[in-house]
């Protein structure tokens, strides 16, 4: 059997493009974020604290007080950052193994961006206490994160019908 007719290596394929088009799509986020504190600052999210920094500060909790001291500021700063990365990309993977063989990439992106804000802003994020639920925030505190994880979607299903059409 061809290893282009594997399923495994199929799906594993699929996978990586997606976690690579997911991280296209985490850049495309950070813009729109970005621009969004900068000229819609009532559309951000109320953060009590970034999702990475909290990510950061919970695994510091596992590693010993003692330890503490050998790790470097900007260490903790490029993990914080890179958890959203990591986020992105699993998100980007799933994706990849999910999506229709013959669909429309808007749409799919769209689906998979409001997949990704429902299970942040609905899910783990109030739960860790880290935004309140949405029921307690504005609605343009709801609108400009679900517009931009739109755009996360839209833009990491192009990312992944070029890198795809590329390989």
């Amino acid at each position: 059997m061809q290893e282009s007719q594997c399923p495994v290596s199929d799906l594993a394929k699929r996978a990586a493009i997606g976690a690579l088009s997911g991280l296209a799509g985490t850049t495309a986020i950070w813009l729109a974020q970005s621009a969004t504190k900068k000229w819609l600052p009532q559309a951000s999210e109320p953060m009590r604290v970034e999702p990475g920094e909290y990510i950061v500060n919970r695994a510091h909790k596992l590693i010993p007080a003692r330890h503490w001291k050998y790790i470097p500021r900007s260490a903790e700063k490029t993990a914080a950052m890179g958890s959203s990365f990591l986020y992105g990309g699993f998100f980007g993977a799933l994706y990849g193994v999910l999506r229709p063989r013959q669909s429309s990439t808007v749409l799919d992106g769209m689906v998979l961006g409001l997949t990704c804000w429902a299970a942040g802003y609905l899910g783990w994020l109030p739960a860790a206490g880290i935004l309140p639920p949405i029921w307690k925030q504005k609605p343009a505190q709801i609108a400009g994160p679900i517009a931009q994880h739109a755009i996360y979607g839209v833009a990491a299903a192009e990312a992944y019908d070029l890198i795809e059409q590329n390989v």
